[in-house]
């Protein structure tokens, strides 16, 4: 297998796994915040994003991954025009729920830190039993998941970056270089390196016109004769 192809098997893979952990923590956090109340959930949008976005992300990078590998670069999911305009997207889209997550964190952090005061305070009295209070502590879940799913976000959000931005730089240097179609190939079968090629009709760069060459007399006679009628 080639080992572009792996680079980009990979990569996907990765952002897959790291969609579902982010919208399997996200849907825990909103189950969590339920148990409050019947409204509290509403008020923090960074699991919601998270969950949306995670659906969004398995229902369409397993699908490019499942064509490359049945057919590859049959299907316009494999251009690199397709890859470099979806996955930056759903890189921004990472972005925004890692940033909401983070923001949500600052006020999630406050009640943290009240939660394990009052746990220190708690162990003063009862140190036996901190293990307990502590793995049923929902505050504490609340404060795991959240900073979970902000890491599991930033991370998914600079690996589609660092991806799109790399193979859209490559295609832009080989379409600059005249190496063919590029945008329109797939990552696998993309003509990043290589010599120039030039299309029907056109002119190649090294093209001289030739032009015959003209031999003149440099010596000679002229006779005369009569002309007779």
């Amino acid at each position: 297998m080639d080992s572009r192809r792996i680079v980009r098997l990979v990569i996907l893979v990765t952002v897959s796994l790291f969609a579902l952990l982010s919208m399997s923590l996200g849907a825990a956090l909103i189950g969590t915040f339920g148990s409050f109340g019947p409204f509290f959930d509403i008020g923090f949008a960074g699991p919601g994003l998270a969950v949306a976005i995670g659906v969004i992300t398995l229902l369409s990078v397993p699908v490019m991954i499942v064509l490359e590998i049945l057919r590859p670069g049959r299907y316009f999911t494999s251009m690199i025009i397709f890859e470099v305009l979806w996955l930056g997207l759903l890189s921004i889209l990472w972005l925004a729920s890692g940033a909401a997550q983070a923001v949500e964190n600052i006020f999630i952090g406050g009640a943290c830190a009240i939660d394990s005061e009052a746990d220190s305070f708690a162990d003063s009295f009862d140190p036996g039993d901190s293990d307990s209070i502590n793995a049923a502590d929902p505050v504490n879940n609340i404060c795991g998941e959240a900073r979970a799913i902000t890491a599991f976000s930033f991370l998914t959000w600079i690996i589609l970056m660092v991806y799109t931005l790399t193979i859209m730089i490559m295609s832009c240097v080989a379409t600059s270089r005249r190496r063919g179609r590029v945008w329109t190939e797939s990552v696998a079968n993309a003509p990043f390196s290589g010599s120039a090629t030039t299309e029907k009709g056109t002119i190649p760069l090294s093209y001289t016109q030739s032009y015959p060459s003209v031999q003149e007399p440099t010596s000679g006679s002229v006779r005369t004769g009569a002309v007779q009628v």
